[in-house]
């Protein structure tokens, strides 16, 4: 309990910063919505000719909105945190503190994620219902199984990213694998439902981690059943752990390999 209490008192240290540091996050909030015009715009001329894939106008935009509402959610300042730490050897101050490194960095992460859910999740309620209306497939008793996907998702790209941070102790330029990995989420999912790649693609799509951060909770969100929640959720939770197994084997190995120059 005492080990717990030190994480809460992180989290709570890292909510107050993020709540007394607003000017970033308000100017995210109007790259969000710059976003979320530019794609309803492409996907408005699109769908002139009628419902793609299984999705209809509404649905496509409400997915748009759920998946770029998960990525800002999650944020983008980990990995460069991680890599400038790793490179300078200044992570040795950190790994000498009474916390687990990886631990330390989920608390702060997740102490940022209330103000992030909170602010664009009402920023995407309301372009959501400029840009499409209401989606009625969606009612509240559904909500429970949604916050736990999209909780999966954030877990599964915070430990993805702690991994690839990490990876600067055996790489010295770690950004080709950063865009790797952003450039496979952006495809897998974030703009493009799973659905939309050809048919071969689709079963390696939905064996690989990447789709399981935006599409899963997208696809919840959009066209909910029971089902998919029993075929979606479980697959997000065993990739999240797989994700943080690797990160924390990958850190112990990296610790034994840090050496720090200097005073």
């Amino acid at each position: 309990m005492n080990r717990l209490r030190k994480y809460i008192v992180i989290g709570k240290v890292s909510f107050s910063n993020a709540v007394a540091y607003r000017a970033p996050v308000l100017s995210r909030f109007a790259f969000y919505a710059l976003i979320i015009y530019v794609f309803i715009c492409l996907w408005r001329a699109i769908y002139q000719e009628g419902a793609v894939n299984g999705y209809d106008y509404a649905q496509m935009v409400w997915y748009l909105i759920m998946t770029e509402f998960v990525g800002f959610c999650c944020g983008t300042e980990l990995l460069q945190q991680i890599n400038e730490e790793v490179k300078s050897g200044s992570i040795a101050y950190q790994i000498g503190r009474p916390v687990h490194y990886v631990f330390y960095q989920l608390a702060t992460t997740a102490g940022r994620v209330p103000l992030n859910t909170a602010g664009y999740g009402i920023l995407a309620c309301v372009l959501g219902l400029i840009f499409a209306g209401p989606l009625h497939s969606f009612t509240f008793r559904e909500l429970p199984p949604l916050i736990l996907s999209v909780a999966l998702g954030i877990l599964l790209h915070f430990f993805c990213i702690m991994l690839i941070g990490l990876s600067a102790f055996f790489l010295e330029d770690n950004l080709a694998v950063y865009l790797i990995y952003q450039k496979l989420g952006f495809m897998l999912g974030m703009f493009l439902p799973v659905e939309f790649l050809p048919a071969w693609l689709q079963p390696l799509a939905k064996s690989l981690p990447f789709s399981y951060v935006y599409w899963a909770p997208a696809k919840i969100f959009v066209n909910y059943s029971p089902a998919l929640c029993l075929e979606l959720i479980p697959r997000q939770a065993l990739w999240a752990a797989a994700a943080a197994a690797a990160a924390l084997l990958c850190y112990r190995r990296g610790i034994r390999r840090l050496q720090v120059n200097g005073g």
